[in-house]
């Protein structure tokens, strides 16, 4: 009897990617073991072109967002 092998949960892909890319980041930064990534992930299945639109405006938006936020200037706060 022959076992097929299972692939990889998203779960485990996505932390392999983001402890690799956090040890690559960090060298080049020279700050060993600081946090890079925020705790968990959200998954979303895009289902069309309006909502991967939204969410392409969200992602270019999010820093400036942060920013305000954190600076207290929240005179714009998002307003798509």
């Amino acid at each position: 009897q022959t076992l097929k092998a299972r692939p990889p949960a998203l779960g485990n892909v996505v932390g392999a990617f983001k402890t690799v890319a956090a040890r690559s980041i960090n060298a080049s930064r020279g700050t060993r073991g600081r946090s890079v990534w925020q705790r968990n992930y959200y998954e979303h299945i895009v289902r069309n072109e309006d909502e991967l639109t939204r969410i392409r405006e969200y992602i270019h938006d999010n820093p400036l967002q942060e920013h305000m936020h954190q600076s207290g200037d929240m005179r714009e706060a998002w307003s798509p």
